[in-house]
């Protein structure tokens, strides 16, 4: 479910980014001949190929004044803009990233209620075969599934299930 989760997300941010860099896309001019476009690349360098991590706000602004011709007015509004734009980003990742915090608080402390349950209804010897196969069938930290935890969702399990059968009836 977190998989798919983010992977909406991502895919909104995608969208968002396409809606918003089309209108400037169609704006565009050809900077003049000049301008060098392409800063140095390297650890303290700003734009190039060589960038790591996000644009500054700042050469934003820059950016959009030079290749947008704006007069400082304009300039003052983009800066505004994306300053608010900024702090609703933020505002909905730090929102995102509690509620991931959340859910995997909960999902791990069901587990943990779902283990202490097992361990008193099962016998010492019950509890070693448990494990055992746990650990055969990729329990936490096993080598099938890892990053999940060593369980596989419910429409997972129906698939194989209905593969199997499938597979048996055709012998």
């Amino acid at each position: 479910m977190t998989h798919r989760r983010t992977f909406y997300s991502a895919c909104t941010v995608l969208a968002l980014a396409l809606v918003y860099s089309a209108p400037m896309q169609a704006q565009q001019t050809t900077p003049p001949p000049t301008a060098d476009r392409r800063a140095p690349a390297g650890p303290g360098a700003q734009g190039g190929p060589g960038r790591r991590g996000p644009v500054s706000l700042d050469e934003r602004v820059t950016r959009m004044t030079a290749e947008l011709g704006l007069n400082a007015d304009q300039a003052a509004k983009v800066r505004d803009v994306l300053t608010a734009e900024q702090r609703t980003t933020d505002s909905v990742l730090a929102r995102r990233a509690a509620a991931q915090d959340a859910e995997r608080a909960a999902m791990t402390a069901m587990h943990t209620n779902m283990q202490k349950s097992l361990a008193g209804i099962l016998t010492p010897d019950q509890k070693i075969k448990h494990d055992a196969m746990r650990a055969r069938h990729g329990g936490r930290g096993g080598p099938d599934h890892a990053g999940r935890g060593g369980q596989r969702g419910g429409r997972d399990r129906m698939r194989d299930a209905r593969r199997s059968d499938r597979r048996d009836d055709r012998r």
